[in-house]
């Protein structure tokens, strides 16, 4: 019996040779993929007194018409990415940030003052994952800089959950039991603001955010935010 041995070429192991670091050399040359998206946005206008605010990314207008003090926008998909978001007044004075967005993730852009009148946005990521269907889901943003002691907030005549809660600072979420009425005041002001029960419905995830000049004009906005 005869066997048959077939042989290779050394000109035939350099040609597959080059083949291959060719192969390798075109997949380390390509450019990175780069992952784009939306992300979602919505706008609010928290600056007293009334100047009606419209909003642009990166120079296009995102709101349909003006946000007056205490307005808020519906949310809003825009590119993620870095971008420019700016608030353009009545009074054409011009706030503006350069802000980054992650794709797929939720945010809340505020317009706010500081005690001297200057302006800035802050933006906050909200978190829209599934409340408890027996609980509402609630988180608290200080957003008056009239009020040096913060704000604190407690479930009827509980003990206060929320602790001196400063100018521009949120807190964590919380799940509310239905039925719960909530008190916020200014820290060492007898002066109280109720949240009734009704207002926090289970099941629903919702941002309050306080405003007022004065302990006696606290006043926290409810925005729904699913």
């Amino acid at each position: 019996m005869k066997i048959f041995t077939k042989r290779v070429s050394n000109t035939s192991l350099i040609f597959l040779l080059i083949f291959c670091q060719t192969l390798i050399s075109c997949g380390k040359n390509e450019p990175d993929v780069i992952v784009q998206g939306q992300a979602k946005i919505k706008l609010i206008n928290s600056v007293e007194p009334e100047i009606k605010q419209e909003v642009f990314l990166d120079n296009e207008k995102l709101t349909t018409a003006p946000l007056a003090f205490a307005e808020t926008s519906s949310y809003i998909k825009i590119p993620s990415g870095n971008r420019n978001l700016s608030y353009v007044g009545s009074n054409n004075i011009t706030t503006n940030s350069n802000l980054n967005f992650t794709p797929s993730i939720t945010y809340s852009a505020f317009l706010v003052s500081d005690r001297s009148g200057n302006k800035q946005i802050i933006n906050f990521e909200d978190n829209l994952s599934n409340a408890d269907l027996s609980t509402a889901k609630v988180r608290f943003i200080n957003l008056t800089p009239s009020f040096l002691t913060g704000i604190n907030v407690s479930i009827q005549a509980g003990s206060p959950f929320i602790n001196a809660l400063l100018f521009k600072e949120d807190s964590n979420y919380f799940n509310i039991d239905g039925g719960a009425a909530l008190r916020c005041n200014v820290v060492g002001s007898g002066s109280v603001k109720t949240i009734a029960a009704s207002e926090l419905l289970p099941g629903k995830i919702y941002t309050i955010w306080f405003s007022g000049l004065t302990a006696a004009t606290l006043e926290p906005h409810i925005i729904l935010d699913n």
